[in-house]
């Protein structure tokens, strides 16, 4: 079985030029700079640790200000689009017998009607939202145990650094999407297992992964030891 986990903002919906509209109404209330298209370059290719370090928000009041963008995006949610061809190929995807899944930092009630607008709420079987800014890595261990995953099975699916972070954390493998938030030699950086460019990519990288899995073993002993084979070479794919 492979596990399809994917994020939300910036790998299904186009959010950036709402998000950057957004954070800069707020910046006067927060006390950072707006960002200019300069700057956006800019922020795009920092990792996670240096993107907080130049946010120039302190960190207590970091989980506010996620709120407050959360709450005005929910308001703007029908505007966005789903990135060109993404849809296609999440319908691909799911015809091909993958679970699919979501865990976000926006919230669920944003994401579902996103979704049903779209036509594609049937595909994923859960939505995890409200995750904190650095809380992915432990929310990708939960829905491992909640579902009684073990890594080998999942692939996640982000377009930041800081989802590449969480990943291997939990020794996910990861295929990172140029199209969002985080630029290419950022994301290169970090070294996920793939580096897709476009929705087509990402559908041969899923396949590439799905080939590649291999069924754990259970080599029968005295202490009845489980002993997984390694079942993925991590690479990244240009």
């Amino acid at each position: 079985m492979t596990v399809l986990i994917f994020d939300f903002d910036g790998t299904i919906a186009d959010t950036l030029e709402t998000i950057v509209t957004i954070t800069n109404r707020l910046a006067s209330h927060y006390g950072y700079p707006q960002t200019t298209p300069e700057r956006l370059r800019y922020l795009r290719a920092l990792s996670t640790a240096e993107l907080l370090e130049q946010s120039n928000v302190p960190l207590f009041q970091v989980p506010f200000l996620m709120r407050r963008v959360r709450r005005e995006l929910h308001q703007d949610i029908g505007s966005i689009q789903v990135f060109q061809r993404l849809a296609d190929v999440l319908l691909a995807l799911t015809a091909d017998g993958h679970t699919i899944m979501i865990a976000s930092s926006n919230a669920p009630s944003t994401i579902c009607p996103f979704l049903e607008r779209h036509g594609l709420k049937e595909i994923f079987s859960q939505i995890y939202g409200n995750i904190g800014l650095l809380g992915k890595a432990r929310s990708l261990r939960r829905i491992m145990r909640r579902h009684r995953l073990i890594p080998e099975e999942i692939l996640y699916i982000g377009d930041e650094t800081r989802d590449i972070e969480a990943a291997h954390c939990q020794g996910l493998a990861v295929a990172s999407v140029s199209w969002g938030f985080s630029d290419r030699t950022a994301l290169e950086a970090q070294g996920p297992t793939f580096l897709v460019d476009t929705p087509e990519e990402l559908y041969r990288a899923v396949g590439e992964f799905h080939r590649s899995q291999r069924r754990s073993v259970f080599i029968g002993s005295k202490q009845g030891e489980r002993v997984e084979t390694p079942s993925y070479v991590p690479h990244v794919a240009d």
